[in-house]
Parts: structure tokens; C-alpha cells; sequence
């Protein structure tokens, strides 16, 4: 989270904030004594006009947000184009008029950064011509951020200073230039990134770090499936690139080694679409793996360096994909829109290489992705996940991992809810490039990051969130939350250290909600205790870090 915003958010807590939500423009919802969809559709309509309407970040006819700060905000920034709009419309004038349609374009756009909400809606419908017009409305957020980024977790701290333009000139495009600093390296970074790559459904990354312990460079180029109606998709990406490797034990480094990678891919991709609410699809493609270890010069290696490894092959992959979803809110974020996926999907992916330098021979390889999601009444959800990756080299399985997930929610009140997670990780084999940790870094907020090792782990979130009214300086929506964490490691870590058992951490956070930013979603400000720190491991820890999710 940006410095700025930080202190204006803490200064407007200290004065108390202000109360209230913004209201939905005119255009986000159908007019009065306008048919439904269901009807419209029954009718078999056609859609007429397609009216596009962006809002700027901040409404001034709102008298909250008639003030010269805001009036100056929405003048210095470059609103999206109305093209850049029309051509993420999965619709265009004189196709049938489909709900499903409207209402997967509307989670496209709000999917985009530079958007915080959007709104797909007919708002006329002439009999006569059988048509009904559409109106897209989007609500533009400050995208250009030249500042300075702190964080902290598991006791350590992080620096970037940058300049960022998530929506470049209006066209949605991505531009950066940071230096950051962690407990791993410090780096240089330049970024660009398309969703929508001359006007098309196509994606262009790129990518260039210039990094303390190396260099990585990577090129993309593909046209995903960018909706479950989607027939074809093609995708080919590289990357290049030296970085150091370090292995951890009780939350200090053991050692550390270099690392030369390099990589590609290019893939295919079919599907008969959507039908009956189900999208299924089929991959082929070939992948490049290549990964080369050696020592970093005056630095002794404590423990054996991993074997070296290529890997070329050919694979192909099954995705069957559900369509349902749900729009909420306070769920993962504060006071935005939220898409909630509460459908079934799967994929399927398995790669053969006929060598594999440096280790056993012939590799099978094999990935599985699988997410389901339960709702019990209008009050609980519960979401789950599970991924098992490795490879199967000369019939041994190897660098196998298997990790699985559950989240659950229950609505308390309209202002509080209830959430619970369980995440484990079991693995076979791994590669001596590869670690299971746990600590403050991945969830165990009262502890060092990386403070526990092994060959499996587990790990247990309650929480009590609260969801309050206050909008400071109507920048940030506020929550909080009251949490337990409870995680172990089993097996034996790289420096043969027995597992400490069960671990346990208490705190309480505040949540700031970024609404009027493309440049970070949830800020995280936690104080946690550790219950079961062993002797000198320090018991409280203070962190703040930008976050995905609540």
C-alpha cells in the first residue's frame, strides 16, 4: 500500500472518517417496467444500441465528493477510451440477446484493474424491432502510482520505490519501473503487459529484472480462452534468467547456491464451447525445462547442490469448466463487487520426455487442478481446492507435491462474518531446489518467515471479520479482523532438524479496503503473539503488507 495512503487513511481513523457508500449510477440497473432478461430472451430479442458510459474516480455531483481534491484527481487522470470498453464486449449490436452473456462480460471488466466495478444492463426494448439497447457502465480507479511500497511479515521487511501506469493512456496497458528490496535480493524491474493487445483478445507480456543475484528476462504472447464460449486458444512464452537459491531451517538460511533457468512453451487449445452450462477443452503443446546448479563463488554450499535438469516434451491437457457464479460483497474484499466462482472445475495435464539429463532417465509428468464450492443456505459457503504436480522419472516418483485447500464463510451479521481455512501439503521427493515451510510468510503471522521445514505441512485459520461503515476521506473502506493461527511441519528439513509440533499465534488487524486504486487491493496492518515460540524467537510481531484478499 502506498505511503500516501496509508497516512491519509490513519489521519481520517483519528478523525472518525466518514460514513456512507457511493451510490450506483443511473446506468448500472435497468429502468423501471423494463422486461427481465429471462423475458427478453423468451422474447428472443436482439440487442439494439450498445451505450458505454465510464465514470471517473470520483462522482462530484455527489456533494461527499464535490471538493477540490477530488475535482483535481479526476482532472489529472486519463479516463479509459470507450474503446478500450467496446473491445472487451462479448456482444456487439444485432447479436441475441443472452443474460449469461451480459453478465460474463460485466466480471471481464471488473476483472481489469483499472476498473473497480462495472454494470451490464438493458435499458431500453422496443417491440416493434423486437431490440433492446445495453448500456456498459464501468467506474474508472487511480491507476498511476509514483511512490514508495513498505512491508513487513514474519519479521522482515520489504522496499519498492516505482513508477506504475496500470492503464496506460486510457488502453488498459501496464507500464513499470520499480527497485524493490526483500530478505531474498534486491531488483530492478521493467514490465509491460496488454490483456488486450491492439484492440484484440490477445495478451503481450514482458518482463526484464536486473536483479543482485542475477538477471531474468521473459516474453509472452497468447490468446487464452477469454470466455467459456471460447473455440480456440493459442499461447508461447520464454524466459531466461540467474538467481540465487537459498535453503532455510528454523527461519535462517542454511545456504544458498545459483541458479541458471531457462524455459518454453507453446500450446494449442480447442472447445465446442459451452453447453448446458458446462465448457470442456482440450490442450496440446511442447515444453522446454532447463535448470543448471552451481556454487556462487566464496560461498560454501552446506548441502548437497541439486542434480541438473532438461527437459523437453510434448503434452496434452483436459479442462471441463462449470458455469456458475454469483456476485457478493465483504466476502474476499471490502465494499467492492466481488465474482464468486461456485461451479466445478478440472484440469488434466500429462508430458513425457524421453531424457532427462542428470537424473533417473524418461520423465512422465503430471499436473491436476481441482476446485469445487458448497453454499449451506444464504449465509455459508464453503470453497475448496486441491493441486497435485511431480514427475515420474525411471518409474520413481519425484518432486511430487500434493497441496489441498478449504475456506469457509458464514455471514455472522450484514457487518460480521465467520472464516475458517485449512491448507495442507504433502510431498515425495523434492527436488533440493524446492523447500515446505511454514511461517510468517505463509500464514503464521506470529512467527519469523520460514521458520519451520520438512516434507509436509499443515495449517489452520479462524478469523472473526468485521466490516465496518467508515470511508475514510472516501478513499478506503475499513474492517478488521480478530484471528488464531495454528500450523505444524512434519519430516525432516534439508539441516535434519526434527519438526517443533504444533505452533499457535493469536492477534488482531486492521483492514484497509483500496476502492479508489488499481495498485493494491487489501492492506493488511496485523499485530500477532506467539504462543509457542521456543526460547529466544521473539513472541510479537508487527506486520503490514499489501494483500489479494482480506
Amino acid at each position: 500500500m502506498r505511503h500516501r495512503t496509508r497516512l491519509l487513511a490513519l489521519l481520517a481513523l483519528l478523525a472518525a472518517g466518514v460514513a456512507g457508500a457511493a451510490e450506483r449510477p443511473p446506468t448500472a440497473v435497468s429502468p423501471a417496467g423494463m422486461p427481465g432478461l429471462a423475458e427478453l430472451e423468451a422474447r428472443h430479442a436482439l440487442i439494439g444500441r450498445v451505450d458505454v458510459h465510464i465514470q471517473n474516480i470520483f462522482d462530484v455531483s455527489d456533494p461527499r465528493e464535490d471538493r477540490a481534491l477530488y475535482r483535481a484527481a479526476d482532472r489529472l487522470h486519463y479516463k479509459t477510451r470507450e474503446s478500450t470498453v467496446r473491445n472487451q464486449l462479448l456482444f456487439a449490436p444485432g447479436d441475441a440477446l443472452r443474460g449469461r452473456v451480459l453478465e460474463e462480460t460485466a466480471r471481464i471488466l471488473r476483472s481489469r484493474r483499472y476498473f473497480s466495478d462495472a454494470w451490464v444492463v438493458p435499458i431500453a426494448y422496443d417491440e416493434a424491432s423486437n431490440t433492446a439497447d445495453v448500456a456498459v457502465t464501468v467506474r474508472d480507479v487511480w491507476t498511476l502510482n509514483p511512490g514508495l511500497s513498505l512491508g513487513r511479515s514474519g519479521g522482515s521487511n520489504r522496499t519498492k520505490v516505482d513508477l506504475e501506469e496500470a492503464n496506460l493512456l486510457g488502453t488498459g496497458s501496464h507500464v513499470s519501473l520499480s527497485r524493490s528490496k526483500d530478505v531474498d535480493r534486491t531488483s530492478v524491474i521493467v514490465s509491460y503487459a496488454d490483456t488486450n493487445f491492439l484492440g484484440s483478445w490477445w495478451q503481450l507480456g514482458a518482463d526484464y529484472a536486473d536483479n543482485s543475484d542475477g538477471r531474468v528476462r521473459s516474453l509472452s504472447l497468447a490468446r487464452p480462452f477469454y470466455a467459456l464460449d471460447t473455440r480456440r486458444a493459442f499461447g508461447a512464452s520464454a524466459s531466461d534468467g540467474t538467481s540465487r537459491v537459498e535453503r532455510w531451517s528454523g527461519g535462517a538460511q542454511l545456504d544458498q547456491f545459483q541458479q541458471t533457468e531457462r524455459t518454453g512453451q507453446v500450446y494449442y487449445g480447442l472447445s465446442e464451447g459451452l453447453a448446458q452450462g458446462v465448457t470442456t477443452r482440450w490442450f496440446a503443446g511442447a515444453r522446454y525445462d532447463l535448470s543448471r546448479f552451481s556454487a556462487v563463488p566464496d560461498v560454501p554450499v552446506a548441502y548437497p547442490l541439486p542434480a541438473d535438469r532438461r527437459f523437453a516434451y510434448p503434452w496434452v491437457g483436459w479442462e471441463r469448466v462449470e458455469d456458475k457464479w454469483q456476485t457478493g460483497e465483504n466476502v474476499d474484499l471490502i465494499g467492492r463487487t466481488e465474482d464468486i466462482y461456485l461451479g466445478r472445475s478440472l484440469y488434466g495435464e500429462l508430458g513425457a520426455s524421453p531424457r532427462s539429463d542428470g537424473l533417473r532417465g524418461a520423465a512422465l509428468f503430471m499436473r491436476f487442478v481441482g476446485a469445487d464450492a458448497w453454499t449451506f443456505g444464504s449465509h455459508r459457503q464453503l470453497y475448496a481446492t486441491a493441486t497435485l504436480d511431480g514427475r515420474l522419472d525411471g518409474g520413481v516418483a519425484d518432486n511430487v507435491r500434493f497441496v489441498a485447500g478449504a475456506r469457509y464463510f458464514e455471514e455472522v451479521t450484514d457487518s460480521q462474518t465467520f472464516y475458517a481455512a485449512l491448507a495442507g501439503t504433502v510431498s515425495r521427493n523434492l527436488d533440493r531446489d524446492a523447500q515446505v515451510l511454514l511461517g510468517g510468510d505463509t500464514g503464521m503471522r506470529g512467527y519469523p518467515l520460514r521458520f519451520q521445514g520438512g516434507t509436509s505441512s499443515a495449517l489452520l485459520t479462524l478469523e472473526h471479520r468485521v466490516f465496518t461503515p467508515w470511508f475514510p476521506f472516501r478513499l478506503v473502506r475499513v474492517g478488521g479482523a480478530v484471528f488464531f493461527d495454528a500450523g505444524r511441519t512434519w519430516g525432516r528439513d534439508y539441516a535434519g532438524a526434527v519438526p517443533l509440533g504444533m505452533l499457535k499465534d493469536v492477534g488482531l488487524g486492521l483492514r484497509l479496503g483500496n476502492v479508489r486504486s488499481g495498485l493494491g487491493n487489501v492492506l493488511h496492518i496485523d499485530l500477532s503473539y506467539a504462543m509457542d515460540a521456543p526460547a529466544g524467537t521473539k513472541r510479537l510481531q508487527v506486520s503490514f503488507e499489501t494483500k489479494s484478499r482480506f
